[in-house]
């Protein structure tokens, strides 16, 4: 084992020890599913078998319009894969979309966004931006769905990663058939202004980033009754993961507490998405240590400002190129510093990871505060 890999796990190994970090459990799964509730082609059932033989351990649904699907007791385990039910609401433009998780009933139709963000949000309910920022215009039959309302402040998290939307985004009329041959091919980062706004948003509060897939396995006619499924569920949970870290082992034997504790650690930053076309994400760490204390801050966290960290980072692999982002700017590359990265100024702090040319890991942020 290389000199410096073995040095990272032994620090990693030694905050736990230690009690400077607690264990965490990483899950991973994917987020953004439609089924026959809605758009998408595909029932439940074998939606779930799809995840459980590629190995996620949740996926999170989220039809259109409707919460039927947990009305009627689906939410749970199905063997290990835990299964969480929300529903994906728009306006009656068909934009601004939000994924809503956490809720028992839905909210009233038609109402403008502002005021159904803060409806699943008065209601205990988890609010994503879905797409965020589309902006296609090479085909008209399939406009952008971007978010338009930033008025509101009231939403948890971001989709900085949607596998179908950035497909959509690389779709012409000449590249087609390319495009569905080589559907997880199109994969190649998440879009500069999509990240800088997230970074944006996180200095003034916490803002998860997730990643979708947005799953529909569509059905697209040829000719006559002779069609294609572009993008198979199977071939969308190869795409944009989502990785979960908890701070307690999964309590499989309670199904509604485990569905707590996976939006406990989405609600908390405990998050990073992965591109798993790229490979094996797991494992992956980011976490910064207080230089003077010892204290330990891991994605998510939001530090006062003047404490000074030294920030530590673990890949997959040591050759992945690994880079620290600080307000949409690299301020360290571990091919260009063996020496680990500490600042005190206030920012926030993420790390990108690349394998070989393709995108591979976005962490969440940890955020040293400015002063009020």
């Amino acid at each position: 084992m290389p000199l410096a890999r073995w040095w990272v796990d032994w620090r990693l190994k030694r905050f736990i020890e230690t009690r400077n970090m607690i264990p965490l459990y990483e899950k991973v799964g994917a987020i953004h599913i439609h089924t026959v509730f809605s758009d998408g082609s595909g029932h439940y059932r074998e939606v779930i078998q799809a995840g459980q033989e590629l190995g996620l351990e949740f996926l999170l649904f989220s039809d259109h319009r409707t919460l039927t699907p947990k009305r009627q007791g689906r939410e749970g385990f199905y063997g290990e894969t835990l299964v969480g039910i929300g529903y994906e609401i728009n306006d009656q433009a068909n934009q601004n979309h939000l994924l809503a998780f956490e809720l028992e009933e839905e909210v009233e139709w038609g109402i403008p966004p502002i005021e159904y963000v803060h409806r699943v949000v008065n209601k205990g309910g988890f609010a994503v931006i879905a797409h965020p920022d589309e902006r296609r215009n090479s085909l008209p039959e399939f406009p952008p769905y971007p978010w338009t309302a930033w008025e509101t402040e009231e939403f948890h998290a971001l989709e900085i990663w949607n596998q179908l939307s950035e497909w959509m985004e690389r779709l012409t009329r000449w590249n087609k058939f390319w495009m569905y041959l080589n559907p997880r091919r199109s994969l190649v980062a998440p879009t500069p202004w999509t990240l800088e706004l997230w970074d944006r948003l996180n200095l003034k509060r916490r803002v998860v980033g997730t990643g979708g897939v947005d799953a529909h396995a569509h059905f697209y006619p040829l000719f006559s009754n002779v069609g294609v499924t572009i993008f198979p569920y199977k071939v969308q949970f190869r795409s944009i993961l989502t990785h979960l870290l908890l701070t307690e082992p999964l309590q499989t034997a309670d199904p509604k507490g485990a569905l707590k504790q996976l939006f406990t650690a989405l609600r908390a930053g405990r998050v990073f998405i992965s591109n798993r076309f790229v490979g094996e994400a797991r494992g992956f760490r980011f976490w910064a240590e207080d230089f003077s204390s010892g204290a330990v801050y891991l994605p998510g966290d939001r530090v006062p400002q003047g404490v000074d960290l030294q920030f530590h980072l673990k890949t997959p692999q040591e050759d992945d190129t690994a880079v620290i982002m600080m307000d949409s700017q690299p301020v360290w590359k571990r091919r260009e510093s063996a020496i680990p990265y500490r600042s005190a100024q206030p920012g926030v702090y993420r790390v990108e990871v690349h394998r070989g040319r393709r995108a591979f890991i976005y962490s969440n942020p940890i955020v040293i505060e400015a002063a009020p």
